[in-house]
């Protein structure tokens, strides 16, 4: 078994689609419709994530949390910074020697940036 991908439900699809591409180079692999729902699965290199357009609010009040692996984490975070994303946690030392830093994406999930020391 391996990773193929996770789902985020997100309140506007287009804007959050914008986020992925912007802040964090993901770019648009397919965009589906199942049951009504607006769907884009979104790819960079290995890792890929499905944007859900929800209607219902209740929805988007989860607790999805994403983490990627980077070589460069003080490069990401000044990247970032540069495009108007700031940290809204961290970033920290883990006693197993990672570094980890948090964003917050456009409908509450969690973002966290791991660089593996």
């Amino acid at each position: 078994m391996r990773w193929h991908h996770g789902g985020i439900e997100v309140g506007n699809l287009a804007d959050s689609i914008q986020l992925y591409e912007n802040m964090f180079d993901f770019k648009i692999e397919q965009f589906l419709t199942l049951i009504g729902e607006k769907m884009a699965f979104l790819k960079n290199e290995d890792v890929r994530i499905e944007l859900i357009e929800s209607k219902d609010n209740q929805a988007l009040q989860n607790s999805v949390h994403l983490a990627w692996q980077v070589d460069d984490i003080e490069g990401w975070m000044k990247r970032l910074i540069g495009k108007g994303l700031y940290p809204s946690e961290g970033p920290y030392k883990l006693k197993n020697g990672w570094v980890v830093v948090f964003y917050e994406g456009l409908d509450g999930e969690v973002i966290e940036l791991v660089q593996v020391c």
